[in-house]
């Protein structure tokens, strides 16, 4: 089992260090051949933090913030690893979720991308396999429309038709804090898009996959801890480069504007 982990931090002084100990405490037999992170110019004490682990892991510090997926390449680009799991900075490993994933990638070859059930601080389970972001959904997550009867539905179906306590289940696409990219996924799928900052590159990548002709598979059976922090919901910069990655992926798909993905997958 050979896998690399791949970090990209922003100013994620107050996380990373639990996302580190948890890879570096694995056992033996999940310990991964490397950690690469890339630092996309924090300014807070990320930098410090990340130093501190002298020859463990592998820093790459940008001289600018590249963006997500830039950096996530960058980094990969440097991984020992066949596997390369994409961790965000506020994930953690829990023991168990990498031989899982692995076996799961050696027992169906056309799988390209995995995800892991991802717990809040509470244990409880978060949706990260959805139905593609159709303006609908979007309409129902973001406007005064999702207060209504049809937004509620529509909201519903979008983060729990895929939801499973323990059954593998193929979603349109998975939150990307935590992504597994095979070996096969990324000779025949590729890396991240570098034409999205923040954002969606977790919705195109997925997207790609199923063009490709491979499949994107939600593996509860690995789990992590997630602190999730939806800068995007709060204003800002995140909004806008959310809402500009959102147009993108829209003009370039416009299929999922009626709700309908690549394959058939709808």
């Amino acid at each position: 089992m050979k896998w690399s982990a791949v970090i990209t931090t922003y100013n994620s002084g107050s996380v990373i260090e639990g996302a580190i100990d948890s890879i570096l405490s694995l056992d033996p037999g999940e310990s991964p051949c490397d950690i690469i992170v890339a630092d996309n110019h924090s300014r807070d004490d990320t930098g410090r933090i990340l130093s501190s682990y002298g020859n463990r892991i592998t820093v790459l510090f940008n001289l600018s913030n590249l963006g997500l997926s830039r950096a996530n390449n960058l980094a990969s680009a440097r991984a020992g690893g066949d596997s390369i799991f994409f961790l965000n900075p506020d994930a953690e490993v829990l023991p168990g979720a990498v031989t899982r994933l692995f076996q799961f990638q050696e027992e169906h070859p056309d799988a390209a991308i995995l995800g892991p059930a991802m717990l809040d601080a509470s244990g409880n389970l978060q949706s990260t396999a959805r139905t593609w972001p159709s303006p609908r959904v979007i309409a129902a997550r973001r406007t005064a429309f999702g207060g209504s009867r049809a937004g509620k539905r529509i909201s519903r179906d979008h983060l729990t038709r895929f939801a499973s306590d323990s059954e593998p289940v193929m979603p349109h696409w998975l939150v990307g804090a935590a992504l597994w990219l095979t070996p096969a996924g990324r000779r025949r799928v590729g890396l991240m898009s570098e034409k999205y900052f923040l954002y969606f590159e977790d919705v195109e990548w997925c997207w790609r996959a199923w063009k490709t002709g491979m499949e994107v598979w939600y593996v509860p059976g690995a789990r992590i801890r997630h602190v999730c922090r939806r800068e995007s919901a709060s204003g800002g910069k995140t909004l806008k480069y959310h809402m500009k990655s959102m147009i993108r992926f829209l003009l370039s798909h416009p299929g999922v504007i009626a709700g309908a993905g690549p394959e058939g997958r709808a």
